[in-house]
């Protein structure tokens, strides 16, 4: 073993000093042919006698070259360890090359990640590309698009032909009973089908069948979540029984972590039990069921729509109450993917433009200090070629050194992409993220192509070194002349950054607008929480009247409350309702009108402080054996009544013609969820004539108080059975509602401050280059009388011009962008003017830092060492 060892060692010995010895004859043979060429000769001729003065050491080494034959390994490590030599000789160029292309990786490869996972990533099924959402489309209509009705639901799973299986569900709450409060449970009722077409199994236990659903049996599958945080992740959990809404379910298996179908917070899964009543004629206008499906094979999405398109024109004509087909109503499919990211995709495409413009300003950035390093460095390559280089070969030279720099700043990149990602997963507005294999290869992938863009110019100026003139001018010296791709490089920065600064400004004040669009309510200490109270059957409508109002009643009561009420909550987390509307003594309208429906108690506008406009609104006398009332707001009256006429009308919803209700008030409109959007028309009805069994309590504190606790205890002294969850301030839920619009707009102002850096360090350091290569040219200017302010204004002048040759292309680029990001705006214009002037003193004030530190070492050169060095 160690004769094994001391032979191993021995071989790369013998090729170390071979590698020495031929590295000092081609240092040789450079230096002889560099002393010809400065007397004057000719280069071929200066090449020859080099090669006469040290033939015999030139001949060893081709010997020696000839022998080993140089294999493609053993070149490409020799070219490696050289590369290693050449960065440790401009440490401080090469690394701010890689901080540079590190910074464009790592936040391009941070939002990949976070695109991936919300968008890109497939869905965890696996016909997950056939899975598409079906809808009753409402071009015209508040309505805009619903799911489908029960008798929908099972028509369309007739077409065997288009679907090969299909399945509904519904959102549902249940409170869960026999801990220390009653528990709030986000459940599903969903048809046993979903589980075998979305093809993940039990991975404790089974689902429930076909036959169980429609026997109505009373069991549940839970999920991985609520398995493991409410029984402690106990296998022996199948076969227990639980009550949910004072009614007793039986465990019959556990999901895996990964299916969270249809939303991650979902908890349970029970039988969606479709009853007779549900099959009623009458239901067919009731959209209250999301309808998913698994398309045949032989269809794509595009060609199911078509198809949908018929299936429709004949649903048309045999209901033409519930399918206006004249106001554009028609079946729609959309895939699942697709649905699932629709609120996020178009602001994260929106920060991926910006990322790519960070990417691009580092790959220029990069670009450009590799081209100063190129021409500097044109001594160097030329001596190589004068002694037989091809430029292939210093292609392949200058590729090695760039591979090793793009490995450096893939780490970098990585690095800073974890940071990153965990600053997203703190502050952004979807789940928390990892960085996976995904990241890695996109980060690869970035750390590739952004050096093979960025070493580009280089090559192309590395393969036509002019041999006589860079082996006469010393380093010093060099590149003083054909500064013209440098200069455009600094300007193509300048101008993205411009571009870049401008849609960060535009997104802010739009966000800043948002924020300051008046909400119609007062959101000062108001504080909501939601209770669900179980089914009580026919009764349950009086019943939780009765509850609820009681309950307000000694919330009232409680020290630190000014006032409380119930009612559905402006951004409320489960959407807005929207019903179809019937006006008695009206001609119906091709386009069936519709409006937000919102149940609330008396006191609702006043703990909420919705000014009325006109008339008044509800009070405990309006009960269930008066005549029906309602309150509309402004929206609604503009839309239905633009003559003024609401007071004293009747409206009534779709779905119960023969009771209509008398508006006696109008109310200010209330901004909801898409806050910055047109309000949508609503019609209020009072809880007492209209009960409904779930709600949320809203309440005005006092200042420095939090009621949560002391609600709490009233409602567990009412009944310990039912939950209060979802408890939020209104503030925070307003909040939340612009997350997306808020992450966004920081996103690209983080981001357009990077560019705006790496672009004056481009042209930092393209001054200091262009400082550095007429050393010679100051100390001549300073011996023969000029100021030192002469010469720092001389250079100051040209930073200027480069930074001006990028302003126009930059304003042009924002004009672009303003075009691209108009839709994502509220409030101002695409062209935004403050927005302008913001962008050019960030212009300004790029040119001015950019340029000091060159300038002033401009000023502090010593003529007298200059022309000394020279």
């Amino acid at each position: 073993m160690r004769k094994a060892w001391s032979r191993f060692l021995s071989v790369f010995r013998q090729r170390d000093l071979d590698r020495d010895f031929e590295e000092e004859a081609r240092s040789h043979l450079a230096m002889a042919t560099e002393d010809y060429v400065r007397r004057g000769m000719a280069l071929p001729q200066a090449q020859r006698l080099a090669r006469l003065k040290f033939g015999s050491l030139a001949a060893s080494a081709d010997a020696h070259r000839d022998v080993r034959g140089f294999p493609w390994f053993e070149a490409l490590v020799m070219d490696a360890r050289l590369g290693v030599r050449q960065i440790r000789r401009r440490l401080a160029v090469s690394m701010v090359y890689a901080c540079v292309l590190g910074i464009g990786i790592g936040s391009a490869t941070a939002v990949f990640t976070v695109l991936y996972e919300a968008v890109l990533k497939p869905l965890p099924y696996p016909t997950a590309d056939r899975l598409v959402y079906l809808h009753n489309e409402f071009p015209q209509t508040q309505l805009a698009r619903t799911g489908v009705s029960a008798l929908d639901f099972t028509d369309l799973t007739g077409h065997r032909q288009l679907f090969s299986h299909t399945a509904a569900y519904f959102f549902n709450d249940f409170t869960m009973t026999g801990t220390v409060y009653a528990q709030h449970v986000d459940a599903v009722n969903v048809s046993a089908s979903v589980f075998p077409i979305l093809g993940l199994p039990a991975a404790i236990g089974r689902t429930y069948t076909t036959e169980e659903e429609h026997a109505g049996s009373h069991v549940t599958v839970l999920s991985d979540r609520l398995w493991r945080s409410t029984f402690g992740g106990d296998v022996t959990v199948i076969g227990r029984h639980i009550w949910l809404d004072g009614q007793v379910f039986q465990i019959v298996g556990v999901m895996p972590a990964e299916f969270q179908f249809p939303y991650p917070a979902t908890e349970m899964w029970v039988p969606l039990s479709l009853s007779p009543t549900r099959l009623a004629p009458r239901e067919r206008g009731r959209k209250w069921l999301q309808m998913i499906a698994q398309l045949d094979p032989a269809f794509t999405p595009r060609e199911a729509n078509l198809a949908l398109k018929e299936v429709s024109h004949s649903y048309a004509a045999a209901y033409p109450d519930v399918y206006p087909e004249p106001a554009g109503w028609h079946f729609s499919c959309e895939p699942m993917v697709m649905q699932q990211t629709a609120q996020i995709r178009r602001w994260l495409a929106l920060a991926c433009g910006a990322v790519f413009c960070v990417l691009l300003i580092a790959c220029i950035n990069a670009s450009g200090m590799l081209l100063v390093q190129t021409i500097v460095r044109q001594h160097e390559w030329a001596t190589r070629t004068s002694l037989g280089a091809t430029p292939m070969r210093l292609v392949r030279q200058m590729s090695t050194e760039m591979g090793l720099l793009a490995c450096v700043a893939f780490g970098l990149g990585l690095a800073l992409a974890a940071v990153e990602v965990r600053l997203i997963n703190a502050f952004g507005p979807i789940r928390p993220v990892d960085v996976g294999p995904w990241t890695y290869g996109f980060a690869l992938v970035a750390a590739i192509g952004s050096t093979f863009v960025a070493i580009l110019l280089s090559m192309l100026e590395l393969v036509r070194v002019p041999l006589d003139q860079s082996l006469r001018t010393g380093e010093s010296r060099m590149a003083t002349g054909r500064t013209g791709w440098r200069n455009i490089l600094v300007a193509g920065q300048i101008a993205i950054a411009i571009a870049l600064l401008f849609t960060a400004a535009t997104l802010t004040r739009s966000f800043i607008k948002l924020l300051d669009a008046p909400l119609g309510f007062s959101t000062e200490r108001m504080w909501s929480a939601s209770v669900q109270l179980p089914d009580r059957g026919s009764s349950s409508g009086a019943s939780a009247s009765l509850f609820f109002q009681t309950l307000t009643t000694r919330i009232s009561a409680l020290p630190g409350v000014e006032s409380a009420s119930a009612g559905a909550i402006p951004f409320n987390p489960s959407g807005t309702r929207i019903v179809d509307l019937h006006f008695p003594g009206r001609p119906v309208p091709s386009v069936r009108p519709a409006a937000a429906l919102n149940i609330v108690l008396p006191n609702y506008f006043s703990t909420l402080r919705i000014p009325f406009q006109a008339g008044r609104g509800f009070s405990e006398e309006d009960g269930p054996t008066t005549s029906g009332i309602a309150v509309i707001d402004r929206a609604f009256a503009r839309t239905y009544f633009p003559n003024g006429e609401a007071i004293g009308r009747l409206v009534s919803t779709h779905a119960t013609k023969e009771k209509p209700y008398m508006i006696v008030g109008i109310v200010g409109s209330v901004a909801n969820d898409r806050l910055g959007e047109a309000p949508v028309p609503t019609l209020y009805l009072s809880q007492l004539q209209s009960g409904q069994s779930a709600t949320y309590l809203v309440v005005r504190e006092a200042p420095g108080q939090d009621v949560t606790a002391a609600v709490r205890d009233e409602l567990r002294a009412m009944d310990s059975n039912v939950a209060l969850f979802d408890i939020e301030h209104m503030v925070a839920r307003v909040s939340h509602a612009v997350r997306v619009r808020r992450f966004v707009a920081w996103l690209v102002n983080g981001f357009a401050v990077v560019g705006l850096v790496l672009a004056a360090l481009g042209l930092s350091v393209t001054l200091a280059h262009v400082v550095e290569g007429r050393r010679r040219e100051i100390a001549i200017r300073m011996a023969l009388g000029a100021s030192r302010r002469r010469v720092q204004a001389r250079f100051a002048r040209h930073g200027a011009m480069i930074a001006s040759a990028g302003l126009l292309p930059g304003l042009l680029l924002a004009l672009i962008a303003s075009q691209v990001t108009g839709s994502f705006l509220f409030g101002i214009r695409s062209l935004d003017i403050p927005s302008v002037l913001v962008t050019l003193g960030g212009f300004f004030v790029l040119a001015v830092l950019a340029s000091w530190l060159p300038t002033v070492r401009a000023g502090r050169a010593d003529p007298i060492m200059l022309l000394r060095d020279e």
